[in-house]
């Protein structure tokens, strides 16, 4: 498999539970605090994912050129 399809669908994955996770948050669908927390946490976690890939990337890009 080619590395940019797999990073493209990575990206792909967080951009969608990201925004399902936004539109729960949005639309009052959080039951709890405990809920929103870990929502939060979720949160965190794919923005970090996804500046790790994004490094990564940038990373093998600069030792091709």
């Amino acid at each position: 498999m080619d590395k940019i399809f797999i990073a493209d669908a990575v990206f792909r994955m967080i951009r969608d539970r990201r925004q399902f996770i936004v539109e729960q948050m949005q639309f009052n669908q959080v039951n709890s605090m405990e809920q929103y927390r870990e929502l939060v946490g979720n949160l965190d976690a794919l923005n970090h994912v996804e500046q790790e890939l994004k490094s990564l990337l940038d990373k093998q890009e600069q030792s091709v050129d």
